[in-house]
């Protein structure tokens, strides 16, 4: 007789009310099985759904608050994705709904300076970059661990000190610090990354504000009846076109617009390559990932070709990260080729919508 499977729940915000802070869970059923039914290649892994009451285990001292300057308050402060343990019951997996006070849409709004003083409220070990990222709004480098994580990058040839790939966004940042506050309570001590920032194409331009829409130009008013339309007046509503001069040159058109820069030029995207456990333990996405390009991440249809334990708990990890609403967009190797060893976290600040792939 089969092992009826372990039931874990991964519990996400804390709603500050009147001053206190109460927590409301919202959980996933773990993917992870126990052993006797991992033998069971015919069994696949439970889906991400949310917990029961009380599964959410404390918020991490002096992560809790609202946010300075524009963004409002936020739930949970550094916070975001807790282990509750526990017994959730499994559901089928639930995607998120796009919400202004989703974490990515808190972030994404923040102004620089409100950034800041979030990170500095924090206690985020950071220093400013003052080189090599241009199209990034407020460039920073982390300088220390998070919650006890330590982000590193893989494969660069620079120290973290002067590399342009360990440049992120401050509101990036902050998800970091969030995402760093789970994994902690999963035993991960390290992320390692391929990249955080990546220089732009030469060419390409930060996008600009969008414009205020212009006022309507009020049309010229007609004379009253039995009045005569002052001199000028129809000229100045009826514009006479100008001929053209014998000779001159057809008009030109106008210059192709510069290039839409990537989240990754931002500052605003991440590339993890692998999690590193405190027991040595490495969940490598490029080798225990055990995917299918065009196959759901989460949820029916999601179960890897080897279901390892390394492969449930990468899928653990990528569940429970979308649910949480941390992050616009989430790929997996699941998306395409580009992205068989890493996945990919990014925040868009104009983005009204989840991704999942």
């Amino acid at each position: 007789m089969s092992v009826p499977p372990s039931r874990r729940a991964l519990a996400v915000g804390a709603a500050l009310i009147g001053g206190a802070a109460l927590l409301t869970p919202l959980g996933i059923a773990a993917l992870r099985r126990a052993p006797a039914e991992r033998d069971d290649a015919a069994a696949g892994p439970a889906a991400a759904a949310p917990g029961s009451a009380g599964a959410a285990a404390g918020l991490a001292e002096g992560d809790a608050g609202p946010l300075d300057g524009d963004a409002g308050a936020l739930d949970g402060g550094a916070a975001g994705l807790l282990d509750g343990g526990g017994d959730a019951g499994s559901a089928p997996f639930e995607k998120p709904v796009w919400s202004a006070d989703s974490r990515a849409a808190t972030y994404g709004r923040l102004s620089s300076d409100a950034c800041d003083r979030e990170m500095k409220r924090r206690g985020i070990p950071h220093a400013p970059a003052a080189r090599g990222a241009p199209l990034v709004d407020r460039p920073v480098r982390i300088t220390g661990a998070l919650h006890g994580v330590t982000f590193r990058g893989d494969g660069v040839a620079k120290s973290r000190s002067i590399s342009p790939f360990d440049i992120a966004d401050c509101r990036l940042v902050l998800a970091l610090d969030d995402l760093a506050a789970f994994l902690a309570t999963r035993g991960v001590t390290e992320v390692v990354h391929v990249s955080m920032h990546r220089p732009a194409p030469a060419g390409t331009a930060a996008p600009k504000p969008k414009p205020k829409p212009k006022k309507a130009q009020k049309e010229p008013a007609k004379p009253a009846a039995g009045k005569k339309a002052p001199k000028g007046a129809a000229k100045a509503a009826k514009p006479a076109a100008k001929a053209a001069k014998p000779g001159a040159r057809a008009p030109q058109k106008p210059a192709a617009a510069p290039a839409r820069p990537s989240q990754h030029a931002l500052g605003l995207a991440i590339d993890v390559a692998a999690f590193v456990k405190a027991d040595g333990a490495r969940l490598d996405v490029k080798t225990d990932w055990h995917g299918a390009i065009g196959a759901p991440p989460c949820g029916p249809g999601s179960e890897p070709k080897e279901p390892s334990p390394h492969a449930i708990e990468l899928r653990e990890i990528i569940c429970a990260v979308h649910t949480s609403g941390l992050f616009n967009v989430v790929l997996t190797p699941n998306a395409n080729e580009a992205h068989a060893d890493h996945f990919h976290f990014d925040i868009k600040r104009d983005a009204h919508y989840f991704l999942l792939e």
